[in-house]
């Protein structure tokens, strides 16, 4: 278990954590957004076929109350949800399957976004001050504005779901998203790199590739304070080590 501020992250081991995890997606996917139809979730329960071979992390408030959710899709005979929306193109070596999962259903409860207008992920807020957002649009944030203003939930669910890939052995992560989360991620040093074109589903969604070499890489060099945060309560056999240049 990780805590970040008043917030507590978590793998979600047990059946009724997991399905708080899917009635909260319900909630954003199905009620919020209409990304998914009621008729097709009866029970309150926004679940599909990926979720029996995915690992869930949430997030809790104070009251232990399930308010964030994420999961990484591990490799099956079902493949990788990206590879059914889009087609990719790799980048660099590709490792075994069983070192690269897919970020999928982060949801953030409407509770826990900062606006009103703020999309299903509640990050708007944190891309450009032009946008209406807190963060510049160009050149780094000062420590106290990321500090104060950080998307608390979406980097604790992040650092979690890094500290398994890590124990895991998982060296790679497909994601397919909205730009917006994109460069969200980015502001806080989490690259990815594109490999498809946009698709229309649910909106406009990206096909990203994470290298997790990579993003640890642009940590130590740029954001270092950031790392720190990043691994504690990771495992030092697990954490990065410096690269030659």
């Amino acid at each position: 278990m990780l805590s970040i501020k008043n917030f507590k992250f978590i793998q979600a081991d047990s059946e009724d954590l997991k399905n708080a995890i899917y009635q909260l997606r319900y909630k954003v996917y199905v009620e919020e957004f209409a990304f998914e139809k009621k008729e097709d979730h009866p029970n309150g329960y926004e679940k599909d076929e990926y979720d029996e071979n995915s690992i869930h992390f949430a997030a809790l408030d104070g009251n232990d109350e399930v308010v964030g959710a994420v999961r990484l899709v591990l490799n099956s005979e079902k493949g990788f949800p990206i590879e059914h929306a889009v087609k990719t193109k790799f980048i660099g070596d590709k490792p075994s399957l069983d070192k690269i999962t897919e970020i999928s259903r982060l949801a953030v409860s409407s509770n826990f976004r900062r606006r009103k207008e703020d999309g299903q992920f509640g990050v708007e807020s944190y891309i450009k001050k032009s946008e209406g957002g807190i963060l510049p649009d160009k050149g780094p944030a000062s420590d106290q504005q990321e500090k104060r203003k950080r998307p608390v939930i979406v980097l604790g669910l992040y650092k979690i779901l890094y500290h398994a890939s890590k124990r895991m052995g998982i060296t790679h992560w497909y994601m397919i998203t909205e730009e917006k989360l994109f460069y969200t991620l980015i502001k806080y040093g989490f690259i990815f790199y594109q490999i498809g074109e946009p698709v229309q589903h649910h909106g406009t969604r990206v096909p990203y590739l994470g290298i997790i070499l990579d993003i640890e890489q642009r940590l130590i060099k740029e954001k270092p304070e950031f790392l720190n945060m990043l691994l504690m309560g990771l495992d030092r056999k697990y954490h990065p080590k410096l690269m030659a240049s």
